[in-house]
């Protein structure tokens, strides 16, 4: 669901390069992090779980086609109120921008006929856990590992709503937000885990007598797996495909590439809080990317 724990991770790796004269006041906890991380597609939560739904808002997706304009948009308004908290958003929004120019592609590379793309994605969400915490994401119920991050307050949803709203003329933010992350909290404290394994017959049923519509996530894909594949890690750096780009990486040094890509991104935003307030650099960033 949205490479979460991918950004979440990126953003602790990340974390000691945005300007201490931000971060010196201001909450970064791990609650606050998977907050962010959880930000960026908290669209794919909306209406989860209510198969004859769809969500007509997308919003997720409009951010995306026009994250420049809504980017810039927040950090005037941060640095117009000269907040601390509302500049630290500014960051994660940008990164997990950053983030996307290389995680999916990995992942879709990986995916072959007998593995889905929620399978992938979930093995390495599952390995970077494991490497971090010293624990099996089966063991643990992830709301309660990050259970602050599922409560949205005011300013929180302050944050948001005027750029959105300036942006997209999206009118529901508050509705928006406390809707997709009441479901995302539903969903790590009832989907993603079963010690078990005692949760399949029930997704199977549900799939086969209710889930049929195209392209929604089928309940089997909620699950992270008991056991990490290693050959997903790719580990003997084989040449994969995804479209007409060749990645012959690990997953240890694509993740390494998208944390100097991060810092870049961060230095930018740094710039633009510390120095000079134009956008000509982030402007530049995002010609570059659209050229290439």
């Amino acid at each position: 669901m949205g490479s979460s724990l991918i950004r979440y991770y990126i953003f602790k790796d990340t974390l000691s390069h945005i300007s201490p004269q931000i971060t010196y006041t201001i909450d970064t906890s791990n609650q606050v992090l998977f907050r962010y991380a959880l930000f960026y597609s908290i669209g794919e939560f909306y209406k989860a779980f209510r198969p004859l739904q769809k969500d007509n808002y997308q919003l997720s997706k409009r951010i995306q086609s026009n994250l420049q304009e809504f980017l810039k948009e927040c950090m005037e308004d941060a640095h117009y109120h000269s907040s601390n908290e509302e500049k630290f958003f500014c960051y994660y929004i940008f990164l997990s921008y950053i983030i996307n120019q290389t995680i999916p592609d990995y992942l879709h590379a990986l995916v072959q006929k007998k593995k889905r793309f929620s399978f992938v994605e979930k093995s390495i969400e599952s390995y970077l856990f494991h490497k971090y915490e010293g624990l099996s994401i089966q063991k643990i119920n992830l709301s309660n590992y990050f259970f602050e991050a599922f409560e949205l307050t005011d300013s929180d949803l302050h944050l948001i709503e005027k750029p959105i709203k300036r942006i997209f003329g999206f009118f529901c933010t508050k509705q928006y937000y406390k809707k997709s992350y009441q479901s995302a909290r539903f969903y790590f404290d009832h989907f993603a885990t079963s010690k078990t394994g005692i949760k399949k017959p029930f997704f199977f049923f549900y799939d086969l007598l209710l889930n049929h519509r195209k392209n929604k996530l089928k309940a089997k894909d909620y699950l992270y797996p008991k056991k990490i594949d290693t050959t997903l890690l790719n580990l003997s750096k084989n040449e994969l495909q995804y479209k007409d780009q060749i990645i012959d990486s690990s997953f240890e040094e694509i993740y390494q590439t998208t944390i100097k890509e991060a810092r870049k991104g961060i230095d930018i935003i740094n710039n633009y809080f510390n120095t000079n307030q134009n956008f000509k650099a982030l402007d530049a960033y995002f010609n570059k990317k659209a050229s290439n």
